[in-house]
Parts: structure tokens; C-alpha cells; sequence
């Protein structure tokens, strides 16, 4: 029985200590492939959501031996704390002062001459966790970078997706159009982003916010920028 609480003890701690690694580990001058970039993400809302969990948990029950004003002050320091603790998860982690980036393929789908209109399309779906009463994935009010949900099999899933519904127009001479088809294969647009995290102290919410801050339409084996837009 002591060995397998010490071996429980011991995964926790890795777990944790995985998740902080994967948030840390990743050079911010590199570009993430889809799957890193949900690692990232998912390693950050794990480590809110068991700061959530703890704050639950301590807030849950009131003591037989607790008046109401007593449990009420409890409650208003617990709230300041798990606040607190949110902060510094965000400070320790370096995440409100670091930008990611991560690779989203670019399907040219069909190129008007007469306009010089390229209409691109990205099939890229990067899985999230889907929305919960205490922490909650979000995008600001922006035209290119969404959040979606939707049911699948009786689960609820989430996605980190481009909003090229309709198809995202790339304005450009035909001779440049038919360099880029001839390398669709390379043709990728690279997303820069930033977390935002704060707590919705109305609910005790967690809110992860992801904010984009940059799109770019790139060759990717020759690293050449076809086109680049700020976002913010």
C-alpha cells in the first residue's frame, strides 16, 4: 500500500513536471507542427485546470464549525488566492510575455485571373479542450483565427482552427500563382499567437485566452513570405 501511494505520489509529480516542460521546452524562435502547438495548449489548460480543481475543492464545503461569516471571509481569501495562483502559473511559465507560432497547411484551391484572386483554404484542425464551467479556450473578436465546437459520437470536441469559411482571397499577379501551385505541397500559413489568461472572478472561471498576432503565407522548405498580415 506504501508503494503504491509513493508510485502514485510519483506520477503526479511527473505529470506536473511534464507539463511544465512541455510548456517551457519549446524554442520560441521555432515553429510549431500542429501537434506540438497541442501540446503546448493542453499542457497549459492542465496545469490551470488542477489550480481550478484545488480551488474547487477547498471552496466546496462549509465547515460544521464555520459561521457564515466566517465561511464567507474564507471564501473571499480562497478566491483572492486561487487569482494569485493563476497569476503566477501565467509569470512562472513566462506565458503572457511569449510568442508561438505553429505551421497551418495552405490549400490553393482556385486561382481567378481576371481579379488576381486566389481563394486558399486550411484544413488544419488543431484539437483543444472543449469549454468547461471552470476554464474555458477563447479567441478575441478577430478575422482570421476561431475557436470551434461541435458533437462527435455523443463528445464534445474543440478545435483551433483558421476561419477560411468563406475561402480566405490572396490577392496576387498570376505569375506568382502559378510559382506557389507548382509548390503547394510547401505552402503553409504560419499563425503567431499569444496566451491570455485571466479568471472571471463574477463565475471563478478560468479564461485562456488565444491571441493571434500575426498571419503569414509561407513557402516553408524555402522559407519564402508571400504574404503577412498583422492581426493586433
Amino acid at each position: 500500500m506504501k508503494y503504491a501511494t509513493c508510485l502514485l505520489c510519483g506520477l503526479l509529480l511527473f505529470s506536473t513536471l511534464y507539463s511544465q516542460n512541455s510548456i517551457t521546452s519549446y524554442d520560441p524562435k521555432t515553429t510549431l507542427t500542429s501537434d506540438q502547438c497541442f501540446d503546448v495548449v493542453k499542457a497549459t489548460w492542465d496545469g490551470l485546470k488542477k489550480i481550478s480543481e484545488e480551488y474547487e475543492s477547498d471552496v466546496a464545503v462549509k465547515s460544521e464549525f464555520e459561521s457564515t461569516a466566517e465561511f464567507n471571509e474564507r471564501l473571499r481569501k480562497s478566491k483572492d488566492q486561487y487569482v494569485s495562483k493563476v497569476r503566477k502559473f501565467s509569470d512562472d511559465n513566462n506565458l503572457t510575455a511569449k510568442s508561438f507560432s505553429v505551421w497551418m497547411k495552405a490549400d490553393l484551391i482556385k486561382y481567378d485571373a481576371d481579379n488576381q484572386v486566389y481563394s486558399v483554404k486550411s484544413p488544419t484542425q488543431i484539437l483543444v479542450q472543449p469549454k468547461k464551467k471552470d476554464i474555458a479556450i477563447t479567441c478575441p473578436a478577430n478575422k482570421y483565427l476561431i475557436v470551434t465546437e461541435k458533437n462527435e459520437k455523443g463528445y464534445r470536441r474543440a478545435f483551433l482552427q483558421l476561419n477560411t469559411d468563406p475561402d480566405f482571397s490572396w490577392y496576387v499577379n498570376k505569375v506568382t500563382a502559378q510559382a506557389a501551385k507548382a509548390r503547394e505541397q510547401q505552402i503553409y500559413f504560419k499563425l503567431t499567437f499569444t496566451f491570455d489568461i485571466r479568471v472571471n472572478e463574477s463565475d471563478g472561471q478560468i479564461i485562456l485566452q488565444i491571441t493571434p498576432h500575426k498571419l503569414a503565407l509561407i513557402d516553408q522548405s524555402e522559407n519564402f513570405t508571400y504574404w503577412s498580415e498583422d492581426i493586433f
